[in-house]
């Protein structure tokens, strides 16, 4: 199967997917999409002043007792990378650890935790605020020390300016900003993106991409699969709220919803396009449709249409409002398990 660009473009929508790197072919078969992941993403620790970013060190320590129970593949991004631009299988109960903004208790709590369990992780940096001094983040002394001890350098922008917004040029320089610090400050060259509040755009998607990124991150739940937009790849947040155990074993045993040909494509919802006309595709051999259920993170459950056996469409009434939107459709998966697709957009204010 070839994931890229292909010579047998059905449609200018596919193409257009295809050119911010998508993963789009013809319709997969279940076995296939079986190849997926997990990505976790975890923030601050044991910190009461931001309850919802933070997720406190016995939930953590339940966390790491139920990965090391050895029913979970617990990998380092990178691997992950590799699969994804190599083609590389990845096991079932695939399982990766990321944390964002490079916050002083992931040095604190979870990297010793992290680190006596042998489990591997990824930092993403936001630059200036480590720059800077800024209280509550990492130095770069303790940054670099994290990893020569082999913990994952990611990259996110200079500042935690709102990156879907911004004109090309910004969007440039926040990005090369970041890359050069990261250079001159650990002579690292981060292979993963993730972008600030998981706002993106495809002028965003693009500039990664140019930047040398191989993959980047939003902030939306899901689990990855071949056909997920590699650009835009999900990550379910852990915090106190949504960190209970019962939560976090349906998470890291979910398995992928595979869509394709999702729409629309773009994650920056601009008004003339609000409410969206949202669909995907899934896999031709995808059995139990009708027990997807969908939701918005403001609507609630949604009224889902089936078109033919694999054609997804779901309608709105209203406009998204201005900020973020989240979209998660779920229904079972096999021996218990649910299989979980996540959209995120972003509605500019005036």
């Amino acid at each position: 199967m070839k994931f890229g660009c292909l010579k047998n473009r059905v449609s200018l929508a596919i193409r257009l997917v295809f050119l911010c790197g998508l993963f789009a072919s013809a319709p997969l078969t279940i076995a296939e999409s079986a190849d997926s992941a997990v990505v976790l993403m975890y923030n601050r620790f044991a910190n009461e002043k931001h309850p919802t970013t933070s997720l406190s060190i016995e939930k953590l320590a339940a966390h790491i007792k139920e990965l090391k129970s050895g029913a979970y593949n617990i990998i380092p991004l990178p691997e992950l990378v590799d699969a994804l631009t190599e083609k590389k299988p990845l096991a079932d109960r695939t399982v990766i650890i990321t944390m964002g903004d490079a916050y002083q208790s992931v040095y604190n709590y979870a990297w010793p935790m992290l680190k006596e369990a042998g489990f591997a992780f990824t930092v993403f940096v936001t630059t200036h605020p480590v720059d800077t001094g800024q209280a509550g983040y990492l130095s770069w002394d303790k940054l670099k020390k994290m990893a020569d001890d082999g913990v994952t350098i990611g990259a996110k922008t200079h500042t935690l300016g709102r990156l879907a917004t911004q004109d090309k040029e910004r969007i440039e320089w926040e990005i090369k900003t970041a890359a050069a610090l990261l250079r001159a400050k650990l002579n690292i060259r981060p292979a993963s993106f993730a972008y600030p509040y998981g706002q993106a755009s495809k002028t965003t998607q693009r500039a990664a991409q140019l930047a040398g990124y191989k993959i980047a991150f939003g902030q939306h739940s899901g689990v990855l699969h071949r056909l997920t937009d590699r650009f835009f790849l999900p990550r379910f947040f852990l915090n106190d709220t949504y960190g209970d155990i019962s939560r976090f074993r349906t998470l890291i045993n979910a398995q992928p919803l595979p869509a394709f040909d999702v729409t629309p494509p773009n994650p920056l919802l601009p008004a003339t396009s609000n409410p969206p006309n949202f669909g995907f595709t899934v896999a031709a051999d995808l059995a139990g449709l009708e027990h997807l259920a969908c939701y918005h993170s403001a609507i609630g459950k949604l009224a889902v249409q089936l078109l033919g056996k694999s054609r997804i469409e779901i309608r709105f009434a209203k406009p998204f409002a201005v900020g973020r939107s989240k979209i998660n459709c779920t229904m079972p998966g096999t021996n218990g398990r649910w299989r979980w697709l996540g959209m995120q957009y972003y509605v500019p204010g005036p």
